[in-house]
């Protein structure tokens, strides 16, 4: 995990706001390049690629499940957007765009 993103979900799990770099966490919600990719609603841990399917922006979701103890994982196959957890391996549609709920 990237040090940058390290520091960002500490501060997102926190409570607290913090920006590094093209990184900030405003409110309960995480942006990257200005982009909202986690949010807590309601209690609950929700995640988006926000329709950039990139390595940074898998980069910074996948940073930000390992500090909350989430087993989901966001991954690329055959260019495709996948969501990876206990019950397999599901594409993302809808342009990258689904918010995705850890239960």
């Amino acid at each position: 995990m990237r040090k940058v993103t390290e520091q960002i979900a500490k501060a997102f799990k926190k409570g607290v706001n913090k920006t590094i770099g093209n990184t900030a966490t405003l409110d309960g919600a995480v942006f990257l390049h200005g982009n909202k990719i986690a949010k807590i609603e309601d209690g609950a841990l929700l995640m988006s690629l926000a329709g950039w399917n990139t390595p940074t922006t898998r980069e910074r979701l996948n940073g930000i499940a390992d500090v909350f103890g989430s087993k989901l994982r966001f991954r690329q196959i055959d260019f495709e957007p996948y969501l990876c957890g206990k019950f397999g391996n599901h594409i993302i549609r809808d342009d990258c765009w689904e918010w995705v709920a850890d239960v």
